[in-house]
């Protein structure tokens, strides 16, 4: 290389180091440097929006709810031992030696939940579905700051889906228990909870119903539930349940149970157990490890459209006893099937769910004052609540007596009227059914006002607007009475041996 070209390569080298160090040092001149991190200006000056104070006031009050509650609020697992029923793999093979058996022996499965701190010294309040079949020392509570405790189960009440658990404790962070009695539709609520595991979550929304009932969600060993929900669409997800539901004051109002939800998660649907209920169960369980409510002992049923038409009232105004229990409460104050319920406790009352939570707050051996309406005349009826009656067994036509019945020569009527036929009782029916009076319900007509009522063939007709009947032809003459779109009422006895009041609108 000539001299020449060393001092050229020198040249270009001292000019690339020069270019480099501009670019490292981001200074110089040079319309393709880069400016220092200094210099740099992300986003606008101000912000396009001031909020009001009122809005300012109402996100303060979020977040001050928001703070204040979630550390009244546990994240619960729960272990349960599942005993596996032994079988084989399906293998082509057989297996004489039981090699590919699974072994007979407890499983354990975890599963998760939320609670509500409600006594300083450690009281839970959980739903039932949390802590239901946990294993011995199989319940795990955290609490908000991390710290974990063992919490024993104080007692549960499957009817409202409620139990109570302990962990030894002092000073915890207790919820203001408020009352849902107040509880309005477009109140704002916050849920709060741990939904999919993701611990100490909020939500907010609305209460969007209150008293909302017959979705089948509570229900004991046999069959009875209460449920007088709150709904709200504050998001409520697997993992909330037995989380809080709170007001703007920060007050306790409800127990998060469930949610509506074709998906698995949530839809806008969700529904809270009432505090002044969800209260009421945990001093029970609490003081005596069990729930000691009080029964009136009858069965009930909304006021629909035909029925309130019967008896002159608005629709939804009152609750219809359908019938009335042996021993009970109602049979011991000469309730009536077919009595109205207009008021408890001078509280108005216009649903069966909501009857339903209202008395499930009462103990055994408490009073209440019921208003009843009783085909037009309206009274106070002074109740003493008793324990709940057993259902006892009822009689009903065997199956071959119901077939035999459609083919004999007895009387026969078509009510077309009310979409059904209806064949008078043999002294052999009577006996197995052990009754007096009536008519069997022979056919009924798909679609028709008695089908979509209810009626279905077997069934036995006691009375038509309070008039016993003993024939077809006694039925027919009160409906010919009758003007077409009036409402006559029905006692029937169900083929499970049940009684019933039924009211049809006349189509003729």
């Amino acid at each position: 290389m000539t001299k020449k070209q060393i001092w050229l390569v020198a040249g270009l080298m001292i000019l690339s180091a020069g270019i480099g160090a501009l670019f490292m040092t981001g200074t110089g001149n040079l319309p393709f440097g880069f400016a220092g991190p200094d210099d740099v200006k992300l986003g606008a000056d101000a912000p396009p929006i001031t909020a009001s104070n009122e809005v300012q006031a109402l996100n303060d009050a979020y977040v001050a709810v928001s703070k204040a509650v979630t550390p009244q609020v546990v994240y619960i697992t729960v272990t349960r031992e599942v005993r596996p029923t032994s079988r084989k793999r399906d293998f082509n093979f057989d297996d004489p030696f039981g090699f590919f058996q699974f072994p007979n022996r407890s499983i354990p499965r975890q599963g998760s939940g939320s609670g509500v701190i409600v006594s300083p010294d450690g009281y839970i309040l959980t739903n039932n579905h949390v802590v239901q079949d946990a294993s011995e020392d199989g319940i795990l509570v955290e609490f908000y700051d991390g710290r974990q405790h063992t919490a024993k189960l104080i007692g549960n009440d499957p009817t409202t889906d409620l139990a109570v658990i302990k962990v030894d404790g002092d000073g915890l962070p207790t919820a203001a228990i408020g009352t849902s009695e107040n509880a309005q539709v477009g109140q704002i609520v916050f849920a709060v909870g741990n939904p999919l595991g993701l611990t100490s979550t909020v939500t907010q929304g609305i209460i969007s119903a209150i008293g909302r009932g017959q979705l089948n969600l509570n229900r004991d060993s046999e069959g009875y539930g209460i449920e007088d929900f709150i709904q709200t669409d504050a998001a409520i997800n697997p993992g909330n349940s037995g989380g809080g539901l709170f007001n703007l004051s920060g007050e306790l109002i409800g127990i998060n149970s469930a949610i509506a939800t074709n998906t698995g998660y949530s839809q806008g649907y969700g529904f809270a157990i009432p505090i002044d209920l969800a209260v009421a169960v945990a001093k029970d369980l609490i003081e005596d490890g069990e729930v000691n409510r009080g029964y009136i002992g009858v069965m009930i049923k909304a006021v629909d459209q035909k029925l309130a038409k019967f008896h002159n009232l608005s629709p939804g105004q009152g609750v219809l006893i359908d019938g009335v229990q042996e021993n009970s409460a109602a049979e011991v104050s000469k309730l009536k099937q077919g009595d109205i319920i207009l008021e408890v406790d001078g509280q108005t009352v216009g649903s069966a769910n909501q009857l339903q939570g209202l008395i499930a707050r009462k103990r055994i051996g408490d009073k209440v004052i019921l208003k009843i309406f009783r085909y037009g005349e309206t009274f106070d009826k002074t109740l003493t609540l008793k324990a709940r009656p057993n259902s006892g067994r009822v009689a009903s036509l065997s199956e071959s007596d119901r077939e035999s019945g459609t083919r004999d020569n007895r009387s026969t009527m078509n009510l077309s009227s009310l979409g059904m036929e209806v064949s008078e009782l043999t002294s052999r029916d009577k006996r197995a059914l052990d009754l007096q009076n009536g008519v069997i319900v022979r056919g009924v007509e798909v679609y028709g006002e008695a089908f979509n009522q209810g009626v279905r063939e077997g069934d036995v007709v006691l009375s038509v607007n309070r008039n016993d009947v003993n024939s077809p032809e006694e039925v027919a003459d009160i409906i010919d009475g009758v003007d077409s779109g009036e409402v006559v009422l029905l006692e029937i006895q169900r083929t499970n041996g049940m009684k019933s009041l039924v009211a049809l609108e006349v189509k003729k």
